[in-house]
């Protein structure tokens, strides 16, 4: 239900639109491990209890579209949707892990933990926020999304042959 409607306001903006093309269980691996600093331990983040949601340029061929369809990993309106689909995920089940795989050329997940992400604000009041028109950018809400999204951007790391328990991932940008 959270998928059918945050992609259906997000479909509904001017211009480029957006789709919310999966959303399924990230308990087929164990964990993710987080590499958010080089000079910290790497965090492992259990994968049991979360879900992962997928957006992608509306009819673009997914994951990872065709440069002409993909998106800066830093753009506001993906991160945005992100943002929503966490928040709604985590207010309206009890998952503790949501993972949204940006519309980028390359992967580029935000990572939102439960107890992080809704230690740190409102979380009902930034729902009230988000709910506006979905193409609707004011600064507040542009500083918001990006304090509460931009430390949480993962590119995951291509090892081979992948393991069979995690998923490793490096932060994109400093906190």
């Amino acid at each position: 239900m959270i998928r059918a409607e945050v992609d259906a306001r997000y479909r509904l903006v001017p211009g480029r639109k957006l789709a919310v093309t999966e959303a399924t269980s990230t308990a087929v691996v164990e964990s993710f491990t987080l590499l958010t600093d080089p000079f910290e331990p790497l965090r492992v983040v259990p994968a049991d209890n979360g879900i992962y949601f997928a957006i992608c340029s509306a009819r673009a061929k997914c994951p990872y579209p065709a440069r002409s369809a993909a998106w800066p990993a830093v753009a506001f309106l993906p991160r945005r949707q992100a943002l929503e689909l966490a928040l709604r995920t985590f207010l309206e089940t009890s998952v503790s892990l949501v993972v949204v795989a940006l519309p980028t050329a390359e992967p580029v997940w935000v990572v939102f933990e439960r107890d992080d992400l809704l230690a740190n604000i409102n979380a009902p009041a930034v729902i009230d926020q988000l709910a506006g028109p979905a193409a609707a950018i004011n600064t507040p809400l542009w500083e918001l999304v990006g304090r509460l999204t931009r430390p949480r951007l993962f590119r995951p790391l291509p090892i081979l042959p992948p393991p069979d328990d995690t998923i490793y991932a490096v932060r994109l940008f400093g906190p």
